[in-house]
Formats: C-alpha cells, structure tokens, sequence
C-alpha cells in the first residue's frame, strides 16, 4: 500500500512531463500509475516510451474524466498525453511537427497540444530527444549530440514562426544536460535567446544531484522549457522534481515497478490576484469572499493583496 501526495491544486495549472520507461514495463505499473495520477491532481501529463496501446488505454479509462491521446497506434515507445478535463478544455487535438526533421528527433517528432485553463490558451510540445552519445557535439548527421542540437534549433524556428504570442510549454525527455558548457551545450538557441525563453528547471540541474530526474547516471534530462509570456508568473520555487520514491519502498522499486526517470512538475497559478472566485471580474463578490475568509480564519494566497502571508483589513482596503 502506497500513499502519494497531492502535488496540484485546482488554483494552478498544474503540468507533468513523465518518461515512463517502456510502459509498461511491469504487471504492476498500471496500478502504480493510476495511484499516482489520481492522487497528485494534476491537469496535464506529457508522457515519453508509451508502448502498449492497449494498457493505455485501459490507464485512461481507470481516470476519471480524464482524455489521452498517443501519437500512433504502434509498439513504439511514442509520445503521448494524459488531459484532466476537470479543469482543462482542448482548443486543439494532437498533432506532430517537424516530420520532415524527424531523423533529428530519433523519429519521435515533436506532438502539439493546444489547451484552455482559466480562459487562458496554452500551447503544450512535447519531446523526446535523441538518448546516448560521449558528451561531444560533432558536425555528423548521425552524432547524438549534433540530433539534439538540430532537434533544437528546428524546434526553436517552429515557436519563433508560428506560436510567436502564444504561452508556450515545451516539455518532454531532453536527453541531455540544460547547463552543459557552451562549446557541447545542444541547447544553446534557446538558451542565447533569453529575451524569449528559459529552463524553467535550470536551478534543478545547477543543484545537487539529489533533486536530478534520471538518478542511475546521475543526471537531469527532462526539461520544462517556457516562452516569455510566462516569465511574469514564474519563480523557482513552481517547478520541482517529483521524488515518487520517495513515498516508495526505495529508488529500486521505483525503478523495477515504473521508470528510471522521475517526473518534473510545475504549478502556473493563472488567477488574478483579487479575483477570488475566479469569474474574471473583481467587484463585491469578491469582497464578500475575502470578509468570510478573514472571519474564519482561512488563507487564499489570491487573498492576499500586500503579499503578507495573512489576511485581513489591510487586503480588504488593498481590494
């Protein structure tokens, strides 16, 4: 008996990118990840090496309200997406990008999601990069690392022409290091161009390898990539890696019974601060709110409105 934590809310976006290697890889890996989706009260999944159509869906009909899709019908490890339709509606079904590059992609071109939280459209592009390679980028179209520096620079041209004002998330398995040195980093065109985009998960790979998705190298592969249009709603402290061993027997049984990456979170809280239930306007409903909140000593981070951990007079005058 497992018992795993709640790692959303339904206040925030909350996102997962999950390589579950060679799902399923056990006969007990379906129930493992049923018993984790549906306690963690998480909104989107992008999910990496899911190979049996079949166990997936049987997993998307155990969630409830929950839609998934898969790239292709195959034996394949592809990608895929697991959507919470409690609090997520689809503008847009799955589709592929880039297929004309897929060599770069080891095959697995990138799979765009277009999705609306909090009237708020998001675009979601899920990747798995080309895995191995000696750690040294060479101009050789079958070098890992030269894949993964084109599999970047293509995908960097795609956002930049065609999701120019979009939120955009790109999220998925890297397969290589975010804070690698210049002269071997793959993922320079994002990096350079930090007006526009940042690893959101950067401070994750700059730290101690403890807190790193894919423990047996060690090493930190999957990203969370964010276009500038999140840039005012992000800090540190909203994205984090999901240590489900943690609530686990050991980092072995984890690896046996689900994956040998862990999964990396982020929590986007799109409300507006002031507008407490969330209507888009912020009038007396609002103030009403706040008044019985304060009167029964409860706390709503939207609350707040000098930012002083507590509530009362002063974010009523503030509101």
């Amino acid at each position: 008996s497992q018992n795993f934590p709640e790692i959303g809310s339904t206040e925030s976006l909350d996102v997962m990118t999950w390589n579950i290697e060679h799902f399923p890889k056990h006969n007990n890996t379906l129930q493992y990840v049923e018993e984790i989706i549906e306690a963690g009260d998480i909104d989107i999944i992008a999910l990496q090496e899911i190979e049996n159509q079949n166990e997936f869906n049987t997993l998307i009909n155990n969630l409830d309200n929950w839609i998934g899709y898969r790239y292709s019908n195959s034996n394949y490890g592809e990608l895929s997406y697991l959507v919470n339709l409690d609090h997520v509606s689809i503008v847009q079904d799955p589709y592929s990008i880039l297929n004309q590059y897929e060599h770069y992609f080891a095959y697995r071109p990138p799979y765009v999601l277009r999705i609306n939280f909090n009237n708020q459209e998001v675009v979601l592009i899920n990747v798995h990069f080309k895995c191995c390679g000696d750690g040294i980028l060479e101009n050789d179209y079958w070098d890992e690392e030269y894949r993964r520096k084109q599999a970047s620079y293509y995908l960097k041209e795609y956002i930049d022409n065609y999701f120019t004002n979009d939120y955009v998330i790109v999220l998925g398995d890297f397969n290589d290091d975010i804070v690698e040195t210049n002269t071997n980093n793959v993922f320079l065109d994002f990096i350079n161009d930090d007006n526009n985009y940042y690893f959101s998960d950067t401070h994750i790979a700059n730290g101690p390898s403890y807190n790193w998705s894919f423990p047996n190298w060690p090493s930190h592969l999957d990203h969370i990539l964010i276009s500038n249009e999140f840039f005012n709603i992000f800090n540190n402290e909203i994205i984090f890696t999901y240590k489900i061993d943690d609530y686990m027997n050991s980092w072995q049984q984890y690896d046996n019974y689900i994956s040998d990456h862990r999964p990396v979170v982020i929590n986007f809280l799109w409300a507006t601060i002031g507008d407490l239930n969330q209507d888009g306007n912020i009038n007396i409903l609002d103030i009403t709110i706040l008044i019985n909140l304060i009167l029964n000593n409860q706390f709503l981070d939207l609350a707040d409105l000098n930012s002083d951990g507590g509530l009362n007079i002063l974010d009523v005058v503030n509101l």
